[in-house]
């Protein structure tokens, strides 16, 4: 498989639900938080990018959690998976709006 099929596969679809659970949501996520380890804090563009490719890697994981429920075996988990996906993509524009107009800061 191509790194493009390997992205857009899930999209489509036609990956099974547990490898896009684990791999694409698990791992995935852990190398996005790892990633926004090694970039400087302090400044305040870099880390309005890395918050909104934060946000669009959660909306292509909801997104595809979605389209890849039909896969699972187990009737209930696909509903849930899906009920998931569908509460994630309504409450992540909340979040993302609080994280850049800065209500999320913990600073006081």
């Amino acid at each position: 498989m191509n790194a493009w099929a390997w992205v857009t596969e899930p999209l489509r679809g036609r990956t099974s639900l547990a490898r896009v659970v684990w791999v694409y949501g698990l791992l995935g996520s852990l190398l996005v938080s790892l990633f926004g380890l090694i970039l400087d804090t302090g400044n305040e563009p870099v880390m309005r990018a890395y918050a909104l490719l934060g946000v669009l890697y959660s909306v292509y994981v909801a997104v595809a959690t979605y389209r890849c429920a039909a896969n699972c075996r187990s009737a209930f988990w696909a509903v849930m998976a899906r009920i998931s996906a569908v509460l994630s993509l309504i409450l992540l524009p909340v979040f993302a709006y609080l994280e850049f107009t800065g209500a999320l800061d913990l600073s006081f």
